[in-house]
């Protein structure tokens, strides 16, 4: 790829506020540049019906969601390439961006947009359950789940606060840790304990993940654990 000219605006990332931020700039005739990054989209992508976004009635599936904001931006002349960002400098304008195949881009201005990676455990049945079964969202996701068994696998804050978020929903919520103690803060880790929802086990590693007629299940390094509709999957 050779060298870039200077551009007035690019963004780093092509979530929900990259794609926002690109239609703002390329209705101001800035015509932005996204940088897609590996995950064109971002983590919406991965996810099922989304409920909580304004201006749909109806469930709108994740990656149609993520296809239709980026049309708009497109359609004022937001332009895009496909490739992952390694270097920024920040020292003089125009900033400089270097990518993965170390070829550069300067701009006026640099956008930010990078948003979060979902922490997967890799094991065998995730990918095929995604969407199906197993989160990386509680937010997201777990209004999905109503008056089911969930499990959440981690020890540290994200893993037990959204532990305590998805009690709105569950019937009971298992805590799934590798370890026999969590590296949360104290006050998350007294809070989680003294909810009567909340289940845990200790000392145990999650292998595969299963699903069928009768629900999703994990197969773990101590024993099968049956848990219906086990949907949120996080380790931290």
């Amino acid at each position: 790829m050779s060298e870039f000219k200077i551009e007035n605006v690019v963004i780093i990332g092509s979530g929900a506020a990259g794609l926002t931020a690109a239609i703002y700039n390329a209705r101001a005739e800035l015509s932005p540049l996204v940088i897609e990054g590996e995950q064109p989209g971002g983590q919406l992508t991965i996810t099922s019906d989304i409920e909580n976004y304004p201006g749909f009635a109806e469930p709108i599936l994740g990656p149609i969601l993520m296809k239709t904001m980026r049309e708009q931006a497109e359609k004022f002349g937001t332009r895009y390439i496909q490739a992952n960002v390694t270097k920024v400098s920040l020292k003089q304008a125009p900033f400089t961006i270097t990518l993965s195949d170390d070829s550069i881009i300067k701009s006026k201005t640099i956008i930010i947009a990078t948003g979060a990676v979902a922490k997967w455990l890799n094991v065998p049945g995730e990918e095929q359950l995604k969407g199906k079964g197993v989160s990386a969202c509680a937010t997201c996701d777990g209004y999905f789940f109503r008056n089911r068994d969930i499990a959440v696998v981690g020890g540290g804050d994200t893993a037990l606060e959204e532990a305590i978020f998805l009690t709105r929903y569950a019937k009971t919520v298992t805590i799934i840790h590798r370890r026999n103690e969590f590296r949360a803060s104290a006050a998350m880790i007294k809070k989680t304990q003294s909810n009567t929802k909340i289940k845990f086990i200790w000392d145990t590693v999650v292998k595969s993940c299963h699903g069928d007629n009768y629900g999703e299940y994990i197969y773990t390094n101590r024993r099968k654990s049956l848990v219906f509709f086990w949907s949120i999957i996080r380790s931290d």
